[in-house]
């Protein structure tokens, strides 16, 4: 057996078998993930239009999650990336969407969040009275319920690394698994790339390739053929 995992392994590496992970990254009940940094780079078209994040409930209840941000890269055409204005100048709340800037926030787990870069931050806030977001949904497929948007213009020429760091703080409990997005919107409003950032939960399972599966399954029988044609011999 140890044989037959040692040249399966072999194989795989020289075929080059990679199976990433998701992107979003799950947190426990009332659990947050500490500061992050999300990087996305344009292709040879360049973008123009708008970068928006999302933080969302799956329930309407009174228990909300929250969005940090900070350390735009070209956010707000350039105008306030770090909010060091101390205020929200180049971006939108969408609707009834809350958020502040902060220098200090405190999680749940009694961690303590401040800036990554400058004096402020932005704190995207996913209240119960918040503006829909059913058009989103997390990880596991649930729709948003409602939360806060908030949205910057965005110019990228080819090739330009849009980052910011990001934190979500969790706030409430499975199975309501509220989350944490972030898109991009063309200049005629279609959204046109997002990603989850985070959200409440366990990550499922990553199930095995079907190719990879059935490779292993092929290498078994080899091996065991194998070991029936020597035994003839001998």
């Amino acid at each position: 057996m140890k044989k037959m995992l040692i040249i399966i392994g072999t194989v795989l590496l020289v075929l080059g078998f990679n199976y990433a992970a998701s992107a979003w990254v799950y947190v426990p009940d009332q659990g947050d993930t500490g500061w992050q940094t999300y990087s996305y780079t344009v292709g040879s078209a360049g973008f123009a239009g708008t970068a928006g994040f999302v933080v969302s409930n799956v329930v309407d209840n009174y228990a909300y999650s929250e969005l940090l941000l900070d350390n735009l890269s070209l956010g707000g055409g350039g105008t306030n990336p770090g909010f060091e204005l101390g205020n929200l100048t180049g971006y939108n709340l969408e609707g009834t969407s809350f958020a502040n800037v902060s220098n200090s926030v405190t999680a749940y787990s009694y961690t303590t969040y401040a800036p990554t870069e400058g004096y402020y931050f932005a704190d995207l806030q996913g209240l119960y009275n918040g503006v829909t977001t059913s058009q989103f949904s997390n990880a596991t497929g649930q729709a948003g319920t409602v939360g806060s948007i908030l949205e910057t213009a965005l110019i990228l020429t080819p090739g330009t690394t849009f980052s910011f760091d990001w934190a979500f703080l969790g706030s409430d409990f499975s199975p309501w698994n509220d989350f944490a997005m972030f898109y991009l919107k063309d200049q005629s409003g279609n959204i046109v790339f997002f990603e989850g950032l985070a959200q409440i939960g366990s990550a499922p399972p990553v199930p095995l390739p079907s190719t990879l599966l059935l490779l292993g399954s092929g290498l078994c029988g080899l091996l065991g053929l194998g070991r029936r044609v020597k035994r003839r011999v001998g």
